[in-house]
């Protein structure tokens, strides 16, 4: 596993004795209007789409587009990407570690909905695109010290993606569901990394990487975001746990006769809990409803050299 020295006072560490399964509240929220909107939103996903979507914020550069001084895109790409992809490429990312010093996440996207200018979706492939080759995603960590040439920690990773929508109890879920069988999707667009100090054991961290889905209505739209962690295992780079993160749906109603439409909002969110008590030598994760009381423990298996659901009675699962 990839060493990384924990940060001081880790305030995710919560000691959570019980875990249960009960489903989220879904009930939709009424906005008289789209500026009483903002009102009634609880998470902090459904409040960043509102900015960023409806009021036109400016997007955070979360996946690292604009790269850190002294690594390029040729030497990223060169180091992460394999000689069997041929796809065009289509975008190039990259983070500093938080707390360790020349170590950086990085991605190399190919395929997809390839940008042509600055205010293109970067490593994204729209719903219903029939871009060929389709997107793929590559990921690597990166040393880069002074004076030397950035090289790999350990060998890289294709992004598989593939998360289940079935065993979250979040109010909705991205319409590409409907278009499969079972509840495993890949995300449309890699937006961010997720650098949270997310401290599997006692000396080992992880980090994260956010997937999205965006649909569009006639009188809405829908936003979703799954969360990937990764590590390093046996001198590779791994994906150790993916989890679907958060779900907002806004559609809008008949109109006023004041110029104004309803909104029915539904939204729910998950937070991540990394547990004093483990598994193994790794702390258990517990998956856990910001607006509800739907929680989800994961501990690690040796087998799959992962984390993985523990099935609780009754359940079903």
């Amino acid at each position: 596993m990839l060493k990384m020295k924990a940060p001081n006072g880790a305030a995710l560490l919560l000691l959570c004795p019980m875990f249960a399964l009960a489903p989220q509240a879904s009930r939709a929220e009424t906005a008289k209007s789209l500026g009483q909107v903002p009102s009634l939103l609880k998470t902090p996903e459904a409040k960043k789409v509102f900015k960023e979507q409806i009021e036109g914020a400016p997007t955070p550069d979360t996946l690292g587009i604009h790269l850190p001084a002294g690594l390029t895109a040729k030497a990223i790409t060169a180091l992460l990407l394999p000689a069997a992809d041929k796809a065009p490429l289509n975008s190039v990312g990259a983070k500093p570690l938080p707390d360790q010093p020349d170590l950086y996440a990085a991605i190399v996207c190919t395929g997809g909905d390839v940008p042509t200018g600055p205010d293109d979706m970067q490593c994204n492939q729209f719903s219903g695109s029939n871009a060929k080759p389709p997107l793929h995603a590559h990921l690597g960590v990166i040393e880069m010290k002074p004076g030397a040439a950035p090289r790999l920690i350990a060998k890289p990773t294709a992004v598989d993606g593939m998360v289940d929508w079935r065993d979250t109890q979040l109010p909705s879920a991205p319409d590409a569901l409907d278009d499969v069988k079972g509840g495993e999707i890949s995300p449309q667009q890699y937006d961010g990394f997720d650098l949270a100090p997310y401290r599997i054991s006692k000396t080992e961290r992880a980090f994260g990487l956010r997937g999205t889905w965006s649909d569009s209505y006639s009188g809405g739209m829908g936003s979703y975001s799954a969360l990937y962690l990764f590590a390093v295992v046996d001198g590779a780079l791994k994906e150790i746990l993916a989890v679907p993160m958060s779900a907002y749906k806004d559609i809008a109603g008949d109109w006023h006769k004041d110029g104004t439409r309803s909104h029915d909002i539904t939204q729910g969110a998950n937070v991540l809990i990394i547990m004093k008590r483990g598994t193994d030598g790794y702390f258990d994760l517990l998956l856990k409803s910001r607006t509800g009381h739907w929680q989800r423990l994961y501990q690690w298996s040796k087998a799959a050299a992962a984390y993985r659901p523990v099935a609780v009675k009754g359940s079903g699962k």
